[in-house]
């Protein structure tokens, strides 16, 4: 896709965060392998990651510790029962996505973010540290099963 068109696409599926939590996009990161996409408000940065050949994924993080406090949107939607909790096959084999699934597949990511992330979208950031132990508890099981099967 060539990045005028994914340009118009990103401003297209995430035009709500702007118009309804104040968000800006203040970077696009164009490399061989995918995309970033950086969105902020003055409370919280919402980042998109998408590498070619994969699924788009979203992180959500306090703007004043975007390092430390950060979370994965699916990770959330773990929390609030809207997605089944990842097996460790998921990270060592992630599935694949066809290009033609993009749109639809950004769409869903908008569609999530704004109606399980509306508190994150507007500072309330509350749940963060129950997001990120459970992403810690995954990386530990993740570690233990790559230990196992070296």
């Amino acid at each position: 896709m060539k990045k005028a068109k994914f340009e118009r696409l990103i401003s297209n599926t995430f035009s709500r965060l702007e118009t309804k939590f104040g968000f800006k996009k203040t970077k696009t990161n164009f490399h061989s392998g995918g995309v970033i996409v950086v969105f902020q408000n003055p409370t919280t940065e919402v980042i998109l990651n998408y590498e070619i050949g994969e699924f788009p994924w979203v992180t959500i993080a306090d703007i004043n510790n975007p390092e430390t406090e950060r979370a994965s949107l699916d990770w959330l939607l773990v929390e609030l029962g809207e997605r089944e909790t990842p097996t460790t096959d998921e990270a060592f084999f992630p599935l694949r996505m066809d290009d033609t699934q993009l749109e639809d597949e950004l769409q869903k990511k908008s569609d999530q973010l704004l109606n399980f992330g509306a508190d994150f979208l507007r500072g309330d950031f509350t749940l963060l540290p129950k997001l990120q132990e459970r992403a810690d508890a995954y990386l530990a099981e993740c570690k233990r099963f790559a230990n196992r099967n070296k």
